[in-house]
Order: C-alpha cells, then structure tokens, then sequence
C-alpha cells in the first residue's frame, strides 16, 4: 500500500495493525494534512460481519466528541477498499512509554483522569469499547492522551437511567458465549462470554490503572487459559504494596474497578474520574502525602454553592461535552438552534471545588468570580487566557460572593458575610471596599454605572428555594434605596438601555421557573417564558436584541437565547439553544459588552446516600464506609419512616416531554436497598414526610399546577390530595399522635398552618407569623407534640438559625443564631447541621450549650438533605461531591 493514493489520499507509511485492520500514515492531499487511514484487510472485505464491525468503529467514534478520543473525519470507500479517515496522532501507545515500575505520580495522574474521562463520555452515548489496553491508549507528542480502536464497541440496547440516549443503531456484534478483545484486559463476565455493559469497560479500566501505577498487570498468566483463572480467581497485591511512593486511596480506587461482582464494582467511569481529580487535588495542595503512609487519609472537602442534589450531571467539566450549534437540528421551538452563532471554547479556571458566578469586564479580558480555594468564598479575578487568579477578598475571613463588573471596569459589587451582611464595592483590584447596603444578594449595575439591582433573598440552587425575594434598587453615590417590585425576582440583569431588568421567579404557589422582564422604575412585570421547562439566570446581548438564559429544555442544563423587545419586555421568536451539553451541566452565562465573548459556569456532582451512627454519651458521630446508594441521580429531603426500617426521599430525572423534568416520591428498604417510586409525574414531588402509624406518607406536589398536600401510602396506593381548597402549601409535616399535620404556606414570610387528620370539617387552625419580616421553616415535632423546631427564614438575609415554636402558648423562640434542620433527641435535645461545615451539632435547649459531632466526610451535605431515626441512633444524610468550572466562548 505506501506509495499508493486512494481517492485523495497518498499512503506514506504503516503505523499499526490490529484484528480490525491495519492503519497507515496518509496525506489528504485535497486539504494538504496528513491523516490516519484504517483500512479493512482485503482478505476479509467479503465477510459481512467484519465489514459491519468495521463500519460501527467509525460510526461509533464520530458519533464522540472529546478531547481525550481520536477524531474520525470521514468513512469511505473506493475500487472495493474501505477505510476511514481520522486524525494523525504523533506519539507512542500507553504500553511503549510504560516505565518498569509504573509512572512517576503526577504524570500518572496526567493520564489517568483524561483516560476515565474518555471512558465516561463514551458510556453516556451508549458505546461500550469491551478492548481497553495499553496499545489502545496514545500518548501524543503533545502529551495528550487519546483513546484509539472502538472496533470492539457494543452499543447498548438501551441508555442507562440519567444518559444520553444515542443516536447510534443498537446492534450486537457477537453472539452470548463469544470472547472477543485482548483477554489480559477482560473482565470477568467477558472472559466467561457473558452479556456485559458498561462496568466490564471499568474492570479494564482498572487493570489499566494498576499498570500505569505500578508497572505491571494485577492478573498474570502464561497461557490464554491460566489468565482466564486468574481474573476470575485471583485477588491482585494492593498497588501501593508493589509501588509504597503511591498513596493509598490511590490503591482503593483501582481495587473498586477491580472488584469481580459487576455491582460491586466502580459504577461510572466518571465516579472513577472525580475520584482520581479529586485525589490529585489533594496531593498538589499539599493537605495529604504522595507518599502512602498508613495514617494518610483523604480529608473533607467543602460542599458546592449548586449541591444538594439538584444538578444532575453525569460528566467531567475537565472536558466539557459541548459545542455551540450552527445548524437546526430537529423541530419545534426547543430544537432551533442560534444560528449564525459559532465560537471556540477554553478553560478559565482549574481550582479544587467550585469557581461560580462569574463575571466578565468590559472589554472581555478579566473574570471575576467566587470560589473557595482558601477555604472561604473569596473573589477572585483571573486574566483570560492565565493561569493566576488574585484573591481580592483574602484579608476577610468572612464569605465574599457573587461579584459583578461595573460597566466601566473600574468597580466590582459584590454580597459579602462582613459586618452582618450587604452588599459592598471595591476597586477592581481589591482596593477601598465600601458598604453599600445591609442586606441583597446577586448585585447587577445599570448601564450607567450610577445603580445596583439586588434581590432580597438568596439561593443555592434554581430547584430548591426556601423563600421568596424582591427586587430592589440602590444608588450607588447616595445608598438610597426603592423598591421595584414586592413579588418574586432573582438574578436581575439590567437591560443595555438601562430601561427594563430581567430576571426569573417562581410565582406564589407555582413550581415553574420562568424568566420575566420589568420596568427599571417599577410597574407590572412582563413574561418572557411562561413554560414547563426551567429557566433561569438571564443575560442580556450588548445589542439588546436577545436573552441569553440556562435551561434544562434540552433534556439537560445548556445556555439558550431568545429574541426580545428591549422596549417592552416581550418575546419576539421562540427559544434557541447556544450550547449542547453531552456531558456538563452549563449555566450562569454573562456576557461582555462588546458581545464577542461568554462566560459561563460547567458543573457536575454525584450523591450519596449514608449512614452516621450517634453515639451522643462519647460526642461521637461515626461514618458508615459503604453508601447505601451512590450515583448521578439527585437525593433529596430525606425521611426515615418511624421503626427505622425505611427511608423516603425525592429523586430527579427525565419527563416524558422533552425538556420536562420530573421529581419522583422513592421509597428505599434500609435493609435491602430495594425501591420502589410512590408518587411519580411530570411535576415536582417533594420533600415527603411519614406519618407516626408509618401508613402514609405526606408531600407536596405541583401537579395540580399550584403546590398542594398529597397523602399516599407507603406502598404507592390511595394517592390523594389533603385538601383541595388549601393550596400554595409546602413542608408536610405529621403531629406525633398523627392526628394533625402542620403545613407551611407559601407567602413571602412562609406561614403555618394545622390541619386535622383525617381531613373532615373540622377547622384549619391557623399559625400567628413569626414576624412580618421573618418566617419559619419547620422540621421536627417534639415526640411530646408540644413543640416545633425549624429554621429561621428572614427577608434579605441568609436562612439559618433554630427556632422554637410552642403549640400551646402559640409563642415562637429563637434558640441558636446559625444551624438549620433541626430534630428533636429522644432526652429532648435538639440534633442541627450547619450549612458548609461537615458536623452535627447537639444542643440543649435548658442549658443552652452546644456539642460539636464532627464527621469524617469526604464530600459534604446540605443541611435540608438529613434525616435522624427516631431512636436518636442513627442520621441519614446524602454526600454531595461537586466540581465546577469557568469556561469562556469567543464568539463570532
């Protein structure tokens, strides 16, 4: 073949050869580079089934797109040849650079991460590669690493529960009892020629990991035979035994990918991925040893500003799995794409944890955004295109949040804990910062840099908010300040003209998430989009002809725009998508004043569910190793059912509309881990809560289009509502003896309700507010039912703080002045959590002292996602690992 052209291409030269064909070096000699070219043997072009299994590689590979897996360009055949053309990669295999005793520990990690991330996203298309090795795996000149040879792929018949669903053919290419693949690689069901799916991927995964570490294979054998035995019965040295330079948790990881039993195993390759850039984190910053030591362990890590389960992302921001559209793609509104826009991405930030909010100067060059590498929120500014960021806020060791660039450059606003809390201004490297307010969040300056735009009340996430919020705004000279508008309005961004501000909410009593505009000086507010789907933080064009906005109407959380009429307010055209996630949950877009770039946050996160057992005589608060249940499906507002056999919970996942997303009631057997969904619809179900005779579950839903009770049984039956007249109603909550349920409406303050049970004619008792400023978020009745404990929820100020509600004096108290979700111990002490700290605190409300539990997490939790037995003995609560990432897009 060299010397010989084949269509346009010139054969230089033979680089590899494998059963599925041989590869040569080639020169496009239309488009003047050079290419890889495989080719399927002569010998066997007549074979349907190798032609077939050489056609799905190339099918399979284009279907990817990422940086860490070979490039196809074309599939093609000419005089009874066929080939596929894919990009030239300069460099050695995996197995050529290996050194005799594994890589040094940070080229290790260089490999590793992209490796599993590779591996992730083609399982989120449904491709299984069923032939990871070394001689797959290229290391490029550049020292990137690209996956090579899917020849072996098997498609899955069906996406797993949270992928993508693939828009490759479901095919299998060999039959049940067929071995195909290099066997020193192979997992246990694919040496035994069983079905497998995409956890044999993680096995070889590991296999691969373990010689990278250590510089051999974990199985040994000299004969096909003797490998096959090994694999399935030998048990591999620890990696940290053969290589001690490694630290440990290195060696736990592998050994999970290693683990015989599928459902034993490492689920995600992503899980694989996280855990492995979480590690290298924690090498680099110097909180653990490289070296493995028996005492090194991996410590807590602090818990995203988007955690709580509410993100459901199933991919590495490390390489982001998206591309801005230039061509429609389906129908409907939803499907068009923003034509016209087209651009080239790159990574901003690369910290440990969370960089958010971000927010772009002027003239496009700087970020300023939030994050927590000092271990606080500070602001941060970083130069597009460095790799330095400047801690503006390090000399304040309280949170600094949510920055926001003037328009001239020269000030950044942001909310910062100082003082009590407001918001503040400073120079725009840190210099004179100046109080501007005692209270707002998610500051947006007028076009003429003389007002601030706040909203009242904060949020961690766009699902779940505790509470409704202004919109207001302030002068910057002189601090005066106006109201706009009483209703609910967060994340304002002010028009280009100066004359509207858009922003999203949620209406009194409803569940959607919809994007309006309203006049600068008040008035009645406008909608945008009025729809199923969640949309939520707007962003204006400098033009003022489009809002750029994030949404899960694509089936997961991507930036959109929509034409609007900067006059009035109005929509001019339905939705277009901007960017198409495959991997990440994109969001949070800003954009600069001269429209060629956007900012924008990519985030991901797993959760798990685990178990703490109390041992409050010690003050000691001890982790279960093993999660009950682990994945990238959301689990939130746990409750565990009376005799404490049972947990309740709401997961989140796709509707049956696109663009829809639904929130399941789930009941899990402690015990068993068996579920079974209770309440499922396209709505919000959430946040249930059982009955003392464990009969019933209670819970609110919007199915009815207003949030309203639901009660149901334990088994999934006898669905109905409490009462259809008592709507706009959340936070369910059952009286000890069962015969009240307490009720939480949602006003501006949040107030209370008592309904009897079983629901006849009997009279509602209505609740006196706390304050008509402040609410109460309820958690947990006193086994005596004489008092309520729960949350203190203020407007304009951050929830947190236990109160005390006494039913029978109808007289409210305020015990601690932080701490959220707090339940009753049978002695009559009260067990809380702290939003971002990884403790339980006891408290005693006679004596008032408070007892710190610390627990050794190594993620962390948000404080509505626990649960306490009723025994005292044992809390509940959901783990939530999270990364995020500022990336910028050039657009043209």
């Amino acid at each position: 073949m060299i010397g010989k052209t084949i269509k346009h291409y010139k054969i230089l030269e033979k680089i590899g050869a494998g059963g599925m064909g041989e590869v040569y070096a080639a020169e496009d000699l239309k488009l003047h580079r050079r290419v890889a070219l495989k080719i399927l043997p002569s010998g066997v072009t007549g074979d349907p089934a190798r032609r077939a299994r050489f056609a799905l590689e190339a099918t399979a590979v284009a279907a990817l797109n990422h940086p860490n897996i070979v490039t196809v360009h074309s599939v093609e055949e000419a005089d009874g040849i066929h080939f596929i053309t894919m990009e030239l990669v300069e460099g050695k295999t995996l197995s050529e650079i290996l050194p005799k005793n594994g890589l040094p520990l940070r080229r290790f990690f260089d490999l590793a991460i992209p490796l599993a991330d590779a591996v992730a996203a083609a399982h989120r298309t449904g491709i299984v590669h069923r032939d990871l090795k070394p001689d797959n795996i290229l290391v490029g000149s550049d020292g990137r690493l690209k996956v090579l040879d899917f020849g072996l792929a098997k498609l899955e018949e069906a996406p797993r529960k949270g992928a993508e669903a693939s828009a490759l053919p479901t095919r299998h290419l060999t039959e049940q009892g067929q071995i195909l693949g290099t066997v020193a690689y192979m997992s246990p069901e694919q040496v035994e020629g069983k079905p497998v799916d995409f956890r044999t991927d993680l096995f070889s995964l590991g296999i691969v990991l373990y010689e990278m570490a250590t510089g051999r294979r974990p199985f040994q054998g000299d004969t096909q035979a003797s490998m096959i035995s090994s694999i399935l019965r030998d048990s591999p040295s620890s990696a940290t035994d053969l290589n001690p330079q490694l630290p440990r948790h290195l060696s736990r990881i592998i050994r999970h990918c290693l683990a015989k039993d599928p459902e034993e195993r490492a689920q995600s390759a992503q899980d694989v991925r996280n855990q492995l850039a979480d590690l290298r984190r924690e090498v680099d910053s110097g909180v653990i040893e490289a070296t493995s030591t028996p005492s090194a362990a991996v410590p807590s890590r602090t818990l995203s500003w988007i955690a709580g389960g509410l993100v459901v992302a199933v991919a590495a921001v490390a390489a982001a799995g998206f591309f801005v559209l230039s061509r429609s793609r389906g129908s409907g509104p939803a499907a068009r794409s923003a034509a016209g826009l087209q651009g080239t991405q790159m990574k901003v930030t690369d910290q440990a944890g969370e960089e958010v909010t971000p927010s772009l100067s002027p003239d496009g060059k700087m970020v300023a955004y939030a994050g927590r590498a000092s271990g606080n929120w500070d602001i941060y500014v970083q130069r597009v295109g460095g790799s330095n960021a400047s801690n503006l806020t390090a000399d304040s060791p309280d949170d600094d949040i949510e920055p926001a660039f003037s328009p001239d450059g020269e000030r950044i606003a942001f909310r910062s804990k100082r003082d009590g809390g407001g918001i503040f201004v400073m120079g725009a490297t840190g210099e004179s910062v100046l109080r501007l307010s005692d209270f707002g969040f998610r500051p947006a300056w007028s076009p003429d840099g003389e007002r601030i735009a706040v909203q009242t009340a904060d949020f961690t996430n766009p699902t779940g908010r505790p509470a409704l919020s202004e919109l207001w705004v302030i002068e910057v000279k002189t601090g005066k300040k106006q109201r706009i508008f009483e209703g609910d309005a967060v994340q304002p961004a002010w028009s280009p003209d100066g004359s509207r501000i858009a922003y999203w909410a949620i209406p009194l009593g409803g569940g959607q998430r919809d994007l309006w505009t309203i006049a600068a000086a008040g008035g009645t507010p406008v909608p945008v989009l009025q729809d199923p789907p969640l949309d939520w933080a707007p962003a204006w064009s400098p033009d003022g002809k489009f809002l750029f906005f994030s949404s899960e109407r694509g089936g997961i959380m991507n930036l959109w725009r929509i034409s609007i009429d900067q006059a009035t307010g109005k929509s001019l055209g339905p939705p277009e998508e901007v960017t198409r996630g495959a991997s990440t949950s994109i969001h949070s877009p800003a954009v600069s004043h001269d429209g060629r770039r956007i900012s924008y946050v990519a985030s991901v996160e797993f959760s798990a569910l685990r178990r703490v057992s109390l041992d409050l005589a010690r003050g000691k608060a001890t982790l279960d190793p093993k999660p009950l249940l682990r994945g990238s499906s959301a689990m939130i507002w746990p409750s565990v059912s009376p005799d404490g056999r049972s947990l309740v919970y709401t997961t989140r996942s796709a509707g049956s509309r696109v663009g829809v997303v639904r929130e399941e009631i789930v009941v899990m057997d402690l015990a068993s881990g068996s579920r079974r969904s209770i309440a499922a619809s396209d709505s919000r179900n959430r946040i249930a809560h059982w009955s003392s005779q464990e009969d019933r579950i209670a819970f609110a839903s919007d199915r009815g289009g207003d949030y309203e009770i639901y009660t149901v049984r334990s088994d999934g039956s006898d669905l109905q509502p409490l009462d259809d007249a008592i709507r706009n109603t959340i936070y369910p909550l059952w009286s000890p003896g069962g015969d009240r349920l307490l009720i939480t409406h949602m006003t501006h303050v949040l107030t209370q309700s008592m309904v009897p049970w079983p629901r006849g004619n009997a009279p509602v008792e209505e609740i006196p507010p706390l304050s008509s400023t402040a609410g109460v978020v309820p958690h947990d009745w006193s086994p005596d039912g004489s008092t309520i404990a729960g949350t203190l929820n203020r407007q304009g100020a951050e929830q947190g703080g236990i109160v005390l509600y006494h039913v029978a004096s109808k007289t409210y108290e305020q015990l601690t002045p932080r701490g959220e979700s707090p339940f009753w111990l049978p002695d009559g002490r009260l067990l809380y959590s702290v939003d971002g700290v990884r403790s339980l605190f006891v408290f005693d409300p006679k004596t008032r002292k408070e007892r710190e539990l610390p627990i050794d997490l190594p993620g962390g939790f948000d404080s509505f996602n626990v649960a306490m037995s009723r025994d005292g003995k044992s809390v509940y609560l959901v783990e939530v690992d999270s990364e995020a990432d500022i990336w910028l897009m050039d657009v043209q």
